[in-house]
């Protein structure tokens, strides 16, 4: 019988000779021969298990923090990034695009765990020996893998010769070392030794992550953090700082550059079985839903306008509220396929800069006046359209207005100010006993206290406003993706947090915190107003055709921006 080699060296003219069943052999012996690379050399043949993980591998920024669902593949996608970067084998799907600035071998890597003997030995410890098989299928099946670190890179291809049990080291025969170690040990057992690279695997406390993170800068080196937030409300606290540092590296204005942050949902993982995922959360409540298949964290679960969103979700008219719906059909609550994609953050559009506009400001002494812009459509829906904030005197206020008015072209018929903060007096004039809002009356910015400052009306009123109308299929009050500042605040304002030992069930404190309330505090005064397109169309200040060629060219330009 030939060899392989013999094979390879044949013409097809020659190969068409060889026997049938002898071909059949050697294909057989070239499949054997790949099966058994694929086991000892696996990292060369990962692919991402969750689509949204590739940005992991592409990015080369210094803090990597991974927020997502159980079974996501956050930790399978750090473990597997530690893994290159240790023995420098990109794998074959990464082959193109893989940066080659984080090709830098021999490396440390420091791998922090919750424990070392419920997840290092049980868990993370199998995702890296060669010979283990993690996987729901059959061994060598497509939903899994074999351990990450290559058989040839351990000394003398044996585990045991590699690992030090003493020292909780792995030193493969690149040079390339992992120390592994446990987030329970002291804050002083992470200091010591430069690392190239440090996996935190679901978290950390502030004070060992400020340790850790001394230790990648004499080598410029990375830190990743893949987590699911904790799913109780008492430790969903703790971890609030991790959602700081997440935040930061999200896409958008203000994003740190030395921050990328990546967020994976359980669903998004190709090797799952829907059904199965859909068993798994039955019996959950919503809020446990979303940390468990998004990675949501639970601190803001006590938000005043849960139903606001920016990212698109589904709407249930049967449950008249939003839903987590996996299989993008039915309401897995009631079983209903009377659902809607929706989303309060959209891009502007021309339209809606030619409607009535009311201007609301907050005006502060120790804090920027924050200043926003709705424009009420034929419908009587609400756009905000633009947000200002700005720190100085009235007179550099009404010119900042007055600029961003002229731009957009806005066509404002009424001004509203905080009715608390502007009948107070102001400490910035000379003339005794004026107040906030003379002062600004004054530079010409006139504006009406009159407005109610009810605050359990406007949130009654906004969240109904947020509720999708099943006639239009959309919400009633949206906001402009230019106005980043109101967006974050939707999305954290809330209620005063609970003590640490409440219980599940008990009722938020009817108090929002003092915190992100500045801009939902406006559109609630808007709300109080009455605002409606009749009453308001025949009051509106006229727009000059240069006013609204800017606003035209400033919106193909936000435009432009979104989509270059």
């Amino acid at each position: 019988m030939l060899t392989f080699e013999q094979v390879i060296a044949l013409s097809d003219e020659e190969l068409d000779k060889v026997p049938v069943m002898e071909r059949i052999a050697l294909a057989r012996q070239v499949e054997s021969q790949r099966a058994q690379l694929r086991k000892e050399d696996a990292i060369l043949y990962y692919q991402v298990m969750n689509p949204d993980a590739l940005g992991i591998h592409l990015s080369t920024a210094k803090e990597i923090p991974i927020v997502g669902g159980n079974r996501s593949a956050k930790t399978e996608s750090a473990l597997a990034e530690a893994v290159i970067q240790a023995t420098g084998i990109v794998p074959l799907s990464l082959k193109n695009t893989y940066p080659k600035i984080k090709l830098r071998a021999p490396i440390r890597v420091r791998i922090i765990c919750k424990s070392l003997t419920n997840t290092w030995e049980p868990v993370i410890k199998r995702k890296l020996q060669w010979w283990e098989w993690n996987g729901d299928d059959d061994q060598g099946g497509p939903n899994g893998h074999w351990g990450w670190i290559p058989k040839h890179l351990l000394i003398k291809g044996q585990w045991d010769e590699s690992w030090s049990e003493k020292y909780r080291t792995l030193s493969l025969t690149n040079g390339s070392v992992f120390q592994i170690m446990s987030r329970e040990q002291d804050v002083g057992d992470f200091s010591g030794a430069s690392c190239h690279l440090i996996v935190i695997d679901e978290g950390i406390d502030p004070a060992r992550y400020r340790e850790n993170l001394k230790r990648p800068i004499d080598c410029r080196g990375r830190i990743i953090i893949p987590m699911t937030p904790p799913d109780d409300q008492s430790a969903s606290w703790e971890a609030a700082w991790v959602y700081e540092l997440y935040e930061r590296g999200l896409p958008g204005q203000g994003k740190d550059p030395d921050i990328d942050s990546f967020t994976l949902f359980t669903e998004r993982n190709r090797v799952l079985p829907k059904d199965e995922i859909a068993k798994t959360i039955k019996d959950m409540s919503e809020d446990q839903k979303e940390v468990a298949l998004h990675g949501r964290f639970l601190h803001l679960s006590g938000r005043i306008y849960p139903t606001y969103t920016e990212r698109k979700q589904y709407w249930c008219f049967q449950c008249n509220k939003n839903m987590l719906v996996l299989d993008g059909k039915t309401c897995p609550t009631c079983k209903s396929e009377n659902i809607v994609l929706y989303s309060h953050f959209l891009e502007p559009f021309e339209k809606a800069f030619t409607w009535p506009c009311i201007m609301a400001i907050d005006p502060h002494p120790r804090k920027p006046h924050c200043i926003v812009w709705d424009v009420v459509s034929p419908s009587d829906d609400i756009f905000q359209v633009a947000e200002l904030e700005v720190d100085d005197t009235p007179t550099v206020v009404k010119k900042a207005v007055d600029d961003l008015e002229r731009n957009l072209g806005l066509r404002v018929y009424r001004r509203l100010m905080d009715p608390n903060a502007g009948e107070s007096p102001t400490t910035a004039s000379k003339v005794r006993h004026m107040t906030i809002r003379q002062e600004f009356d004054a530079v010409g910015l006139r504006c009406s206290t009159n407005v109610s400052d009810d605050r359990f009306t406007a949130q009654m009123k906004i969240k109904e406003y947020l509720k999708v109308d099943p006639r239009t299929m959309q919400p009633r009050f949206h906001i402009f993706n230019t106005c980043k500042k109101s967006n974050y605040q939707m999305l954290h304002y809330s209620w005063g947090e609970h003590t640490r030992f409440s219980s599940d069930t008990r009722n938020p404190k009817p108090i929002p915190r003092d915190k992100d309330d500045d801009f939902p505090t406006l559109t609630g005064y808007v709300m109080n107003d009455n605002p409606s397109f009749r009453s308001a169309h025949g009051s509106v200040m006229t727009v000059t055709t240069q006013g609204a060629k800017k606003r035209q060219e400033s919106v193909r330009m936000r435009q432009h921006h979104a989509h270059p």
